[in-house]
């Protein structure tokens, strides 16, 4: 087993992952992107790493200790040679071509990204191009472009990686590895189309997935708010990043209320996701929600009402029963994410991550709307 670099990484990505109740082959899977594009993560993360960037050899220092935090690797493809590289390439082409599919682009674009060589004069074969993972591409045939529909093809692709990296009997680490591995060796190919395809993978993950991958980032910059974020905060921020401050803001200062026990970095006892009472858990997301309406917020509620980017901008200054409003936000939330609320059934999640991810949107469009309306009613 290779060294570990970073305890305390190592540790909380493992956690977390374990928390989420992701199977073993998931877990490699992912850990296998995360080796395989992390240093395209590094050139594309918002986090501010301008300190830690300063000069080259700063930057290459500061990438190095970013890269083996989890685990170390020589990047050498020979390390791993009982693995089926093609495997993990047809993955990633299929996951792109399926992905412009949904987003209503020609997927022979991926192509004109990608390096291509002369065999004759009428012939020319394009390097990283694959076959395609049929079966995989006639599941999301008719599919529309959403973020549940996001969240299951990458799931379904790190699954199929993470497979052949357990039927090789590899470990989490060796998972990794093989990931920065195999993007070493996919760059000496073509470093600009390799970047294409993992930058369309990483630009395209949810914010559960998103969260994860900031980790070893995080960790290498702003350990200390890795470590007072539960994987819920770390979902909740990827979610809404990239909206306007002065909207978002408000809101997790509200959250970090809600469920976080006073002066600690745990969340209140109540908030044990793992007890997967799904319906009640829903129901107690949104009314903690709703409560926003009983804090200061809603004296910059006008900042709110000229926010355009609502599920139902009807809902301003208007009195709406909260049965009712409960309804409208989970047929908002289906409609607009492609995530159906909380059965029975609770098989409808992939794991818990896929829930606890479905709790974040719950709560931020709650918290949105709450603030929105005129008045709530509420039946006797």
């Amino acid at each position: 087993m290779t060294p570990v670099s970073e305890s305390y990484l190592y540790d909380r990505l493992n956690s977390d992952m374990n928390y989420c109740g992701f199977k073993d082959e998931i877990q490699k899977g992912f850990l296998f992107f995360l080796g395989a594009a992390i240093n395209i993560g590094i050139n594309k993360s918002s986090i501010d790493l301008s300190k830690h960037m300063a000069n080259a050899e700063l930057q290459r220092a500061s990438f190095l200790k970013i890269i083996n935090a989890y685990s170390q690797t020589s990047g050498n493809i020979s390390d791993y040679g009982d693995l089926n590289v093609d495997v993990f390439s047809k993955s990633i082409y299929t996951y792109n071509v399926i992905l412009f599919k949904l987003s209503g682009v020609d997927p022979n674009e991926i192509d004109k990204q990608l390096r291509s060589f002369e065999i004759n004069k009428s012939h020319s074969s394009i390097l990283l191009k694959t076959d395609i993972d049929t079966e995989l591409e006639e599941k999301y045939a008719n599919s529309a472009f959403n973020l549940n529909i996001c969240h299951n093809l990458f799931e379904d692709i790190i699954f199929v990686i993470g497979n052949h990296l357990h039927k090789s009997g590899y470990d989490l680490q060796r998972s990794y590895g093989a990931g920065y591995a195999y993007f070493c060796l996919q760059t000496t190919f073509d470093t600009n189309g390799t970047t294409f395809l993992f930058s369309t993978i990483i630009d395209s993950l949810t914010p559960l997935y998103k969260a994860l991958f900031s980790y070893p980032i995080l960790n290498f910059a702003y350990q200390d708010s890795l470590k007072k974020n539960h994987i819920f905060s770390n979902t909740l921020q990827m979610f809404y990043a990239g909206i306007d401050p002065e909207i978002i803001q408000p809101i997790h200062r509200y959250h970090q209320l809600v469920f976080y026990s006073p002066n600690s970095y745990s969340l209140r006892s109540q908030w044990d996701f793992e007890s997967r009472k799904d319906s009640e858990k829903q129901a107690f997301v949104f009314l903690n929600a709703l409560a926003i309406r009983n804090t200061d917020i809603l004296n910059i509620k006008d900042d709110y009402l000229a926010f355009d980017d609502l599920m139902f901008p009807e809902l301003k200054n208007v009195v709406i029963n909260r049965d009712l409003l409960y309804q409208k936000i989970q047929k908002g939330i289906f409609e607009k994410y492609g995530i159906l609320p909380v059965g029975a059934d609770p098989n409808v999640w992939n794991n818990l991550g896929d829930l606890i991810q479905y709790f974040c949107v719950l709560f931020y469009e709650t918290c949105l709307h709450a603030i929105v309306i005129e008045d709530l009613k509420i039946d006797k």
